[in-house]
């Protein structure tokens, strides 16, 4: 494989020292230019061909959006879009974070004062990398719109050709108060491309920022201390981070900073317990680690966090410690286990077919209830969420 890489770099370079320019739409290598980016904790390499820049639309308008694609077709922004890509592959990127890295480079690109032409290059890009993107515009904004299957939640939504569209404008802040019809472009540069991926299933590698940070917990009645190391890293990519699915946030790992400092120690203090008093220590974590306040009162909205969040932040709510108690009950004592929504909480079951207490059957596995929320200095669990015993619940998700 290695030898075939090197045969085609190699022609390659014959190809730009012959005629000067590359195949491909590669532009002239003479004119690169090259600058770290700043992205999170990383110095991000981008190469780019300034050749490629279109100019602003002076009205925005259907003919106006074909013709700066058409125009875009002839420049070499793939001398871009590889270095994008090998910035996706190098950090490990997922979709959203890709999408996220095109577009802050682009604004260096293009600069503060040309959001249109910035726009309907990203738009350009992304079909070249493999999604189906559509341009819709209102007024003088032009907006960026991907095709994703994923569950998304206060992002608008376009449905055209049978596929939902995300505008990723709009997570971005860029939609304003949204007051105004929105029009759709009809061309679809790649019509069958993939769907964009919003969920992280796995951490980029990125820089890390370790922060240090003490915990103390209540084990039936016994004072327990952790000294932990999370990575800000990650809590800094899930500051603005669009609202994705309930369960989403529960299946992201922890990330490799804070798993070799916690998990180490929480398998220790639960090696010589049997599997409910194991299950009590790791809920009694949850339950008084943290302090507790609603999102409403502590964000002024809706702020799910995947696990690693609730390390840097002073308080967190019913979801955040479902997220973590499910991901240490994943590392520590790998048990099944059901995510249980009911109108306005969450919380977790354990499969177990002999720790007593309130349980419920599905799939044919005995469920027990394990509350990460509360009592807060309480132990014990078997029960089933004070206030919700007459309350229906839905699974919406399961381990093993």
């Amino acid at each position: 494989m290695k030898t075939i890489s090197l045969q085609v770099f190699a022609l390659l370079t014959i190809s730009i020292l012959l005629t000067g320019t590359s195949p491909n739409n590669l532009g002239t290598p003479a004119n690169y230019q090259r600058f770290d980016l700043s992205f999170y904790a990383e110095e991000v390499p981008i190469v780019y061909d300034p050749a490629m820049k279109i100019g602003e639309p002076s009205v925005i308008s259907n003919r106006n959006l074909a013709a700066a694609h058409r125009l875009l077709e002839t420049k070499p922004t793939r001398v871009l879009l590889n270095s994008l890509l090998d910035a996706k592959e190098t950090y490990e990127l997922n979709d959203f974070l890709f999408y996220k890295l095109a577009r802050q480079t682009l604004s260096v690109v293009y600069g503060p004062a040309e959001n249109n032409a910035r726009n309907i290059t990203l738009y350009a890009l992304l079909a070249d990398a493999g999604f189906d993107s559509r341009l819709t515009f209102r007024g003088d904004q032009v907006f960026v719109n991907v095709f994703t299957s994923e569950d998304l939640f206060e992002v608008p939504i376009i449905d055209a050709n049978g596929r939902p569209y995300a505008n990723l404008s709009c997570i971005d802040g860029e939609c304003g108060d949204g007051a105004g019809k929105l029009y759709i472009h009809p061309p679809r540069p790649n019509a069958r491309g993939r769907s964009f991926g919003f969920q992280l299933r796995s951490w980029p590698n990125l820089g890390v920022q370790p922060i240090a940070k003490n915990l103390k917990f209540s084990y039936h009645g016994v004072e327990q201390d952790l000294d932990v190391t999370f990575d800000a890293t990650m809590v800094d990519i899930m500051r603005d981070y669009p609202f994705i699915h309930e369960y989403c946030y529960l299946e992201t790992p922890l990330s490799p900073t804070l798993q070799e400092s916690l998990i180490p120690q929480l398998r220790q203090l639960t090696e010589n317990l049997d599997e409910q008093q194991a299950l009590e220590l790791l809920v009694s974590f949850t339950r008084s680690g943290f302090d507790y306040k609603e999102d409403n009162e502590n964000f002024g909205r809706s702020k799910p966090m995947v696990p690693e969040e609730l390390f840097g932040y002073s308080f967190s709510d019913c979801e955040d410690r479902s997220a973590l108690f499910f991901a240490l009950v994943r590392e520590v004592l790998d048990l099944p286990m059901a995510v249980l929504a009911y109108h306005d909480h969450l919380t977790i079951a354990v499969h177990s077919e002999t720790i007593p207490g309130d349980h419920f059957n599905f799939d044919g596995k005995r469920f027990v209830f394990c509350d990460p929320t509360g009592p807060k200095n309480s132990s014990t669990i078997g029960r089933i969420p004070p206030g919700y015993e007459e309350q229906e619940f839905h699974v919406i998700g399961t381990y093993k």
